[in-house]
């Protein structure tokens, strides 16, 4: 039996809220930014709906450049009252335990709180009061694209542009192999409802990046280390090198989307360094389903795109740790 309710029970939770919270999920992506600024102007817009919209961690700079990062206050949701709002809405995270930075991996709202979990990741631990999780999905703005026409809600320019960040980002501009045939037909049907997919979507955000994110990547490439055995390669990025870059959460973890399109890998992943853990991160293009990987190390994602987090320790013993866990689930490809 499904754990998922309808979109009908969630669309109705949402109609008779009167408060609304939602949170980007930490070092948010284009996908986190899009949804949450979409669902916010939806419910404003339908429903007259008071919303806040926070986010634990800032926004990359192309990100933050456009007009709808204003929406956004950026305060950690373990720092706010839940009980002042009808509803807490998380979107495209697999865990509520990891919306807070200040308690990664450690937080939990208060049992009373009323949350609508909605997401798109093969992971997901299901603890919303009513939950919603499609892993077919290429982003959560597809997911809500879906979710919109099924609620017959109306697709102006400004819901169509919100949607195609994520439809567009999430998809890497339509290269990535997880079902990337319905990003192309959501980004089409959104550009048909008025979405200015050259002014709002490409030229401020793939034709905007900071010559510091580009060095980011000279880095990544320069120190690729390769395991020929699993055909693999892998970085691993020291703190300092973070800092010496100027670079943000949001940023950093976009380094490894460029490593995978290199053709002697299966899969690769990087390991970076922040100030209390290690993040690190998964991507396949050959079938090799990294989500086992990933929650093995007590992470989760889907099959081509998968993340975790460890404690501090030394590269050396994190590296080892990672391939441990590879060895012992094994390389399992699916067609």
């Amino acid at each position: 039996m499904s754990k998922n309710n309808s979109f009908d029970e969630i669309f109705q939770a949402l109609q008779k809220a009167k408060r609304v919270l939602i949170t980007l999920h930490p070092s948010p992506d284009g996908d986190s930014f899009g949804c949450c600024t979409a669902m916010k102007y939806f419910l404003e817009r339908d429903f007259g709906t008071e919303t806040r919209l926070i986010s634990p961690s800032p926004l990359a700079r192309d990100f933050a450049a456009l007009p709808l990062a204003k929406e956004i206050e950026y305060i950690d949701i373990s720092d706010v009252d839940t009980s002042a709002f009808d509803c807490t809405l998380l979107m495209d995270y697999g865990s509520q335990k990891s919306f807070s930075v200040k308690k990664m991996g450690n937080f939990s709202l208060p049992p009373s709180t009323f949350v609508i979990n909605i997401d798109h990741h093969a992971v997901n631990d299901y603890a919303g009061t009513l939950n919603y999780v499609d892993s077919h999905q290429p982003s959560l703005c597809s997911l809500l694209v879906d979710f919109f026409i099924a609620q017959s809600v109306k697709f102006d320019t400004a819901l169509a542009n919100r949607l195609l960040i994520g439809v567009c980002t999430d998809s890497g501009f339509f290269t990535y192999d997880t079902n990337p045939h319905k990003a192309l037909k959501d980004a089409l049907f959104l550009i048909q409802q008025g979405a200015d997919y050259l002014n709002f979507v490409l030229r401020p955000i793939l034709y905007n990046q900071p010559l510091a994110l580009k060095l980011y990547f000279g880095y990544l490439f320069s120190h690729l280390k390769v395991n020929e055995t699993l055909k693999c390669g892998y970085v691993s990025v020291p703190y300092e090198e973070i800092k010496k870059l100027g670079l943000n959460g949001a940023e950093a973890r976009l380094g490894i989307n460029e490593l995978q399109f290199i053709a002697e890998f299966d899969f690769v992943f990087t390991l970076i360094e922040y100030d209390d853990h290690i993040k690190g991160s998964f991507r396949s293009k050959k079938s090799v389903d990294v989500s086992l990987f990933a929650k093995a190390l007590g992470g989760g994602g889907h099959k081509a795109a998968a993340s975790f987090a460890l404690p501090l320790m030394p590269f050396v013993e994190a590296e080892q740790k990672v391939f441990s866990a590879i060895r012992n689930i094994g390389i399992r490809k699916s067609a």
